[in-house]
């Protein structure tokens, strides 16, 4: 992982209050980057580092006060904003888990109980891979 990524993950793991190993955890899972646009199933795209999903435009225009299409743009080619996204998101769903923080990465990827599941199981894999025995 190249280190200004880690440098705006540790920044935004802190504006956050997220555990400092989970953006790094997530992005090695994800395996996004800058550029990168990866259409789903349903229409949406998952774009840049994190592979922020494009449901989440709105609501990320609105935190931003930027127009949709420079948001879009932002998470495709500026990691550090794509990193930020992605900490704002993780924030809401430690929020709406009230602090479950591996139902919260799980619903980074889905609320559908099984693939929450999984995706937790490969995160939290990527954390043992990263991190060590400690990274759990």
């Amino acid at each position: 992982m190249a280190v200004p990524f880690l440098a705006c993950m540790a920044l935004v793991a802190q504006v956050y209050h997220l555990p400092p190993r989970v953006l790094p955890s997530i992005h090695a899972v994800e395996g996004g980057a800058v550029g990168s646009v990866s259409r789903n199933t349903d229409g949406s795209d998952d774009l840049g580092v994190m592979q922020v999903n494009t449901l989440w435009l709105p609501p990320l225009a609105r935190l931003s006060r930027l127009a949709e299409a420079e948001v879009r743009r932002r998470l495709v080619d500026d990691a550090c904003f794509n990193i930020a996204a992605a900490g704002a998101i993780m924030r809401t769903y430690l929020n709406e888990t009230r602090g479950d923080l591996m139902q919260a990465v799980g619903n980074y990827h889905s609320h559908t109980p099984a693939l929450n599941q999984s995706y937790q199981s490969k995160v939290l894999g990527a954390a043992t891979r990263l991190f060590g025995a400690a990274g759990r």
